[in-house]
């Protein structure tokens, strides 16, 4: 089977759309409308593209993987009740297939529907337990609910294939971090800076994890390198202060340094 893809943004999230091409015995002319399809995706005109995939649909409405193409172009215009009615459809007509669960998953992970992308991914999984995506975006929804134990699992399983992955180990650091694990939120983000050594947050985010391991000339270095990345930041700077006073034993230390940033807010890649 081959297939083509094209990157797209949706809001804060980057993500690929893939396109199937239809089987070889499709009626009509649904390959030239796929083809021209795939090229609209390329160009990011994905109204467009739906278009093209809906009139491939028309000449060959058996062939499910023209509800996957046309889906995942409406998703990519932010169409997500379209996205999910044609999700829904590929189920119907191919139960057997993880495509359907993982794609409709990832739209109501969009829509902010946790629990629901949950069932669905938790499915996807169940089907093809290699499927890596759907670990990622069930990962974010778990991290989203706050239940960051099952967000690192999932993260593990994505790590599991891509070692260095630099989001799921940004996204696993934090959910250590909110479980207070910080020996572990400190590995991961050893491993994020090596990938991305210029990120300020991450140093911000580890120079916390430090202080509150109690390791304050790591958490020193760490707050100075965001000052280095970001000059002036005065949350950094009165960072600097905290943790030299609680270093030096202050008997009224400054307040304890920020946490370094909110949770991870895009949806994954």
């Amino acid at each position: 089977m081959k297939h083509a893809s094209a990157v797209f943004l949706t809001g804060l999230a980057i993500a690929v759309i893939s396109v199937a091409v239809p089987r070889a015995s499709a009626q009509g002319d649904s390959a030239e409308h796929t083809k021209k399809g795939i090229e609209f995706a390329k160009e990011k005109k994905y109204d467009q593209a739906a278009e093209e995939f809906g009139a491939a649909m028309k000449a060959d409405p058996n062939d499910p993987k023209h509800y996957l193409n046309r889906g995942r172009a409406y998703r990519a215009a932010g169409k997500f009740d379209l996205a999910e009615k044609d999700f829904t459809k590929l189920i119907e007509l191919d139960a057997k297939s993880s495509n359907g669960y993982s794609e409709r998953g990832k739209t109501k992970v969009s829509q902010k529907k946790y629990d629901d992308a949950i069932a669905d991914l938790s499915k996807a999984v169940e089907i093809e337990d290699n499927d890596i995506d759907s670990y990622r975006f069930r990962a974010f929804a778990y991290l989203s609910k706050n239940d960051f134990e099952k967000a690192v699992a999932d993260y593990s399983e994505v790590l599991g294939e891509k070692k260095n992955d630099p989001q799921a180990l940004e996204r696993r650091a934090f959910c250590y971090s909110s479980l207070k694990q910080w020996d572990k939120a400190i590995e991961d983000l050893d491993d994020y800076i090596k990938a991305q050594p210029k990120d300020a947050e991450a140093y911000r985010r580890r120079g916390y994890a430090h202080s509150q391991s109690g390791d304050y000339t790591k958490a020193l270095a760490d707050y100075k390198k965001v000052l280095e990345l970001k000059p002036g930041d005065q949350d950094a700077q009165n960072a600097v202060k905290a943790v030299e006073q609680r270093a030096g034993g202050a008997a009224k230390p400054a307040a304890s340094p920020a946490a370094g940033g909110a949770s991870p807010a895009a949806s994954p890649k």
